[in-house]
This record gives structure tokens, sequence and C-alpha cells, in this order.
């Protein structure tokens, strides 16, 4: 299920954001990004709602018993929080998903700003499943949604990496949202079901899993972990010399005709 998305809205702030008085490049200046600030805004205009604290942590956004808390750098370092929140609140984690973006790198001597250019690397919705292996715990609890924000970005980051032409090993410095694509979220059981992808129906293996979903096996183990933990696929014997996997239940509009595919 995903959210409705406020085009209109997410423009305004990220022209807002992005026009305001430039505050000087500055390495040591730890402040809060304009990812955030604009992810925060885009989910709750009234400030009087943001960094309101509540069971010993300061919560992004919180209105009456509903939290939104936003996890521009994934959801490690969570569990504390969603031990205090999810009792009496409902929360959702919001996360970037840079379904495009281009880069522009800033030499920290001079702060020159290079051209942006194309990255070939693009998020998608497993990206987002990934960083729900940190709240394995907590995904099938009734107060806990998962917004992934799929988003163009401009992303600028420092030549200070340790190869030769400095990028190998870099800092992100910041990133700017530049469009709005949609919204997903995760919340029922049907949502993270949704994600299976229909060649792994039955009788699959990892590789053909990870192919399937386009990642690697490291990204593909921890999803597959994830899926298991909530019941949807079960380990079965093996094929070959791998493992193989199946789907405990299908969607009712694979019930009919299903077969296994290799």
């Amino acid at each position: 299920m995903n959210m409705e998305v406020n085009k209109a809205l997410f423009y305004t702030i990220t022209y807002n954001m992005t026009t305001a008085e430039h505050e000087r490049f500055n390495i040591g200046t730890y402040k809060e990004k304009k990812l955030h600030r604009i992810l925060k805004l885009y989910f709750e205009e009234d400030t009087a709602y943001h960094e309101v604290p509540y069971a010993g942590f300061i919560a992004d956004i919180k209105r009456e018993n509903r939290i939104i808390e936003i996890e521009t750098s994934g959801f490690t370092g969570l569990r504390e929080k969603l031990e205090a929140y999810l009792p009496e609140c409902h929360v959702t984690l919001v996360y970037p998903v840079a379904a495009s973006r281009t880069v522009s790198w800033i030499d920290p001597d001079s702060g020159e700003i290079s051209p942006k250019r194309k990255s070939p690397k693009k998020e998608n919705v497993y990206d987002l499943l990934f960083e729900c292996i940190y709240i394995l715990d907590y995904l099938s609890n009734p107060n806990l949604t998962i917004a992934g924000v799929c988003m163009e970005m401009q992303e600028y980051r420092m030549l200070d990496g340790w190869s030769r032409d400095k990028k190998r090993g870099s800092h992100r410095y910041e990133r700017i949202p530049t469009d709005l694509f949609e919204i997903i979220t995760l919340s029922r059981r049907e949502d993270y079901e949704a994600l299976i992808p229909a060649e792994c129906r039955t009788d699959f293996t990892m590789p053909q899993f990870c192919k399937a979903i386009g990642r690697n096996q490291y990204t593909g183990r921890a999803i597959m972990k994830i899926l298991i933990k909530l019941g949807l696929v079960v380990q079965k014997g093996k094929i070959g010399r791998c493992l193989s996997y199946s789907r405990v239940s299908l969607l009712p509009e694979e019930n009919e005709n299903a077969c296994g595919e290799d």
C-alpha cells in the first residue's frame, strides 16, 4: 500500500529550503541535513510538532499518539526508541530511497564543487526492506509502519577518500531531493508478501532470489531472513548444492494456477 504523494507541497518545501541563505561550507559543521529537514516538513508542516520530548527520547514528529521518525542513515540503533514508543504510539519510520541520483564532488581545501554527473547506482524497495533487518523483532507490531520515500537526489560528496582520485572511501556531505516519485508503505503482512518476486513462488534458491530482486547475496540473505521471520517463506531442502525456499502462502490473485519455477 502506498501513501498519496503531494508533489506541490514537496516542491514548495524543497524550493524554500534550497533558496534560503546559504550556509558557508564548513567541514567541522554538524547540523541537521537538508534532506532530513525537508522530509520532516513534508510529513508535518507545523513545526510545533517537531522535536517533541517523549519517553526519554526526542521524537522528530509527534502528534497525539502518532510519531514519525525520519531515518536518513538507516535503521540501526532504533531498538530502544521502538521499545519506548510502540506500546503507546503508532510509529512511522521514514527512509529516503534514492531511485535516481546525480553526484557532485566538493574539494575540501578550496570548497569548489564539480558539475553534477548521473550516478549508475539506483535504490529500490529492496534497499528499504534490507534496512528492516535491524528492527526484525518489531516488524509484526501493528503499531509500526515503514515508509520508503522514493526520490531523485542531488548528492554532494567530499573529495577526502583514500584512493588516488580521493573518491573511494569518501564521505557524503549533503543530499538534496529534487523530485518525489512515490511513497511505499510496509505495515501489513500482505505488504511484505507483495515484495516476493513472482518467479520465486516455490522451490527457488538464493541465487535465483537475488537475481529476481537485482541485489547481491549479502542483501538477499538479510531479506530472506526477514521473510522467514514474518512467516512468508520457509526453507525446504536443497536444489543441487543450494538451499531451496518456498513461499508459505500466495497472494489471492496468485492462488490459482501457481506453479514452481526454476
